[in-house]
């Protein structure tokens, strides 16, 4: 498979603070991709812990693991962020387990990652963002929103909230985006270019998601390789 990480650090951010973590084992595919919000002592630190800590942690199975398997696994990992110095770091992350055989997955996440599949360069976005807008949609919010962005579910080590959880099929044809919102949002919905945007902007694409050998084409200090 293909793999190419694009991640650009926001005009209003201090550090790139967005961070990814690809790893292949047992015929099964884990990603997982972060995005920390400037709180806390070291936000880039706390990304590169948490995508690396828990691609790890799910590809010690070989199997896909069912709802109440990942959140256990989740909490677990959880538990121990406040013995790390994390007590005050927040972020939105988004993690894919995906068998390589059957290319059925899962999708766990909590804040504004996203994951989609694209044909065609339209890319289609599987889950819903933890914020107000999203919340409008289905809830009976106000249209007059002071920060529409703000998000109502996130990682803090303070305490664990519930992520969502969804399974999903891919094509062999269809290319995986992971994404943090500073590119979906700021840069593909608001038509921001990408030397513009505020926010750090971060999008991981897969290409050939069939072949079970990971083919790199940049290197960066936020992606991290798992084997």
């Amino acid at each position: 498979m293909d793999i190419d990480w694009l991640s650009r650090q926001g005009n209003t951010r201090k550090s790139n603070n967005d961070a990814v973590a690809v790893g292949i084992r047992n015929n099964k595919l884990v990603i997982v991709i972060m995005d920390a919000a400037e709180k806390g002592t070291n936000p880039s630190v706390f990304s590169e812990h948490w995508v690396t800590s828990l691609a790890h942690a799910f590809l010690s199975k070989p199997d896909l693991y069912s709802e109440p398997e990942a959140i256990h696994r989740l909490k677990e990992k959880h538990k121990a962020l406040k013995e790390q110095n994390f007590r005050l770091e927040v972020a939105s992350f988004c993690l894919a387990e995906i068998n390589l055989n059957t290319l059925k997955g899962n999708i766990i996440w909590l804040g504004d990652c996203r994951i989609g599949t694209a044909t065609n360069h339209d890319v289609q976005w599987i889950n819903k963002p933890h914020n107000l807008v999203s919340q409008h949609q289905v809830t009976a919010i106000p249209n007059e929103l002071h920060n529409p962005h703000l998000l109502t579910r996130s990682l803090k080590a303070r305490r664990f909230q519930q992520p969502d959880f969804l399974s999903f099929a891919l094509e062999q044809t269809d290319e995986l985006h992971l994404s943090t919102d500073g590119y979906w949002r700021e840069h593909l919905e608001e038509n921001t270019p990408l030397k513009n945007c505020e926010d750090d902007a971060s999008r991981l694409t897969i290409r050939n998601i069939d072949h079970k050998s990971i083919k790199q084409t940049n290197e960066a200090f936020n992606f991290f390789l798992i084997n």
